[in-house]
């Protein structure tokens, strides 16, 4: 059954706890860090169409992540800013994806499952022919790591001098009051943790925990599609380091209490470690505090904290001695850094996966990869098969080359007369033995 009206009274519950909207909205608010203006991508599309796409999104608002509906609402943006289309269909497809060329067609897969969704819940708009069409095409997978394996000095890994200075740096600017105490804290856990900025922001006090083995912060998952502070991770931290998420902690219960001339005590536990500090003078009287710390509306924003991270190495002249200029910071870096040192010092893939709270080991292998250490390695070993050779093209002694890549291979592989009778390979129909000539 096709559906071709609009739900305009009903409220739709956003995946996030405390969110809401209904769908004529013009903003539709997920969550403290994410936004979507759906009309002005569904204004682009003739009326049946628009129906189905604002329903399906609504779906989708419900059901996954803020950052999930946000990219895919892009993404449609950007399909309609390239080609005028009248319904979804084989070509439609096509020619977006010919649009996107092949470094980008990527995108293809974050709107495959949108699509399939639309055309199950009967709106108008998807023609199953666009279902088939992207069976078809070859969709790439977003490249990861690029930066990593560049080792690119504005994007990629901190190298050990730079990390020392940026750490160095914020230490002292702390010591003489010239920056915030959630921002130090912030950038320690980036650096010791490799955690991702949400992950960080979504911190309560009650995850600062110290047993008699030492103090841990619970850090909450993020990335694989898991209700807010559903699932976590412990991790290790030092006692300085406690003792400044302790600090930080204290400074927020009494902006709280001064804001709203009440004492929190009995709730302290569910304080947001990293806060919004406009966010509590908005409190209304009898709001319940217990409802509203459940969800993350005094939680800080991503997009506020990374801003005012990347600003620290500008107005402080914190430069990199590879560029001569103020060190680029973001998370990701600090998630770079932190995966190449582990495998520099030899961590498994496994171990990288772990530290840095990959669902997989899949975006770990860059890492080991593309360590510095395992390149050496690798040229070491194959230093005494590729010498012989080169030397002969250089013009050295090429009797005397050719017997010492002879003996090389056939050592290495066991293909030396006195163990023949050891090797399968010599009994094989298919073997054809290298001539000694």
């Amino acid at each position: 059954m096709q559906i071709n009206t609009l739900k305009k009274e009903n409220v739709v519950l956003a995946m996030m706890e405390g969110y809401s909207f209904i769908i004529p909205d013009i903003k539709w608010q997920l969550d403290k860090n994410n936004c979507v203006y759906p009309h002005k991508v569904a204004d682009k599309m003739p009326e049946p169409m628009r129906v189905g796409y604002l329903n399906t999104l609504a779906y989708f608002s419900a059901e996954y992540s803020s950052g999930y509906t946000k990219n895919i609402n892009q993404i449609f943006s950007q399909w309609l800013g390239m080609i005028d289309i009248k319904t979804i269909d084989a070509n439609a497809v096509y020619q977006f994806n010919v649009s996107l060329g092949p470094e980008k067609n990527y995108k293809l897969n974050s709107i495959k499952q949108f699509l399939t969704k639309w055309k199950k819940l009967g709106y108008v708009g998807v023609e199953t022919s666009a279902l088939t069409m992207l069976e078809k095409i070859n969709i790439k997978t977003n490249l990861t790591g690029e930066a990593v394996k560049r080792r690119d000095p504005n994007t990629g890994p901190l190298t050990g001098k730079e990390l020392e200075v940026v750490l160095k740096s914020i230490s002292n600017l702390l010591k003489e009051d010239k920056i915030p105490m959630y921002l130090y804290c912030y950038v320690i856990l980036l650096a010791t943790t490799g955690r991702r900025p949400l992950q960080l922001t979504s911190l309560k006090t009650k995850d600062l925990i110290r047993t008699g083995d030492g103090c841990f912060l619970n850090i909450p998952k993020v990335k694989q599609r898991k209700d807010f502070r559903s699932e976590f991770s412990m991790v290790s931290i030092d006692d300085c380091l406690n003792e400044k998420l302790t600090t930080l902690i204290d400074m927020n219960q009494k902006y709280i209490e001064d804001s709203i001339n009440q004492k929190i005590s009995h709730i302290k536990n569910e304080l947001p470690i990293f806060m919004d500090y406009k966010k509590p003078v908005s409190i209304q009287s009898g709001q319940s505090l217990e409802t509203i710390m459940a969800t993350d509306f005094l939680h800080m924003k991503n997009s506020f904290i990374s801003k005012e991270l990347n600003k620290i190495t500008t107005k402080f002249n914190i430069q990199s001695s590879r560029t001569h200029n103020p060190i680029s910071l973001n998370a990701r870096r600090f998630r770079y850094t932190l995966g190449s040192r582990l495998a520099k010092e030899g961590a498994s893939v496994e171990v990288i996966a772990k530290a840095l709270d990959h669902k997989s080991i899949n975006s770990s292998g860059i890492y080991v990869k593309n360590s510095p250490e395992n390149v050496h390695e690798i040229d070491m070993k194959l230093h005494s098969f590729f010498d012989p050779l080169s030397k002969i093209f250089l013009g050295g002694d090429s009797i005397q080359n050719k017997k010492l890549f002879r003996e090389y291979v056939l050592n290495s592989f066991g293909f030396t007369n006195c163990k023949h009778e050891h090797v399968e390979c010599f009994t094989c129909k298919n073997f054809r033995a290298w001539s000694s000539e």
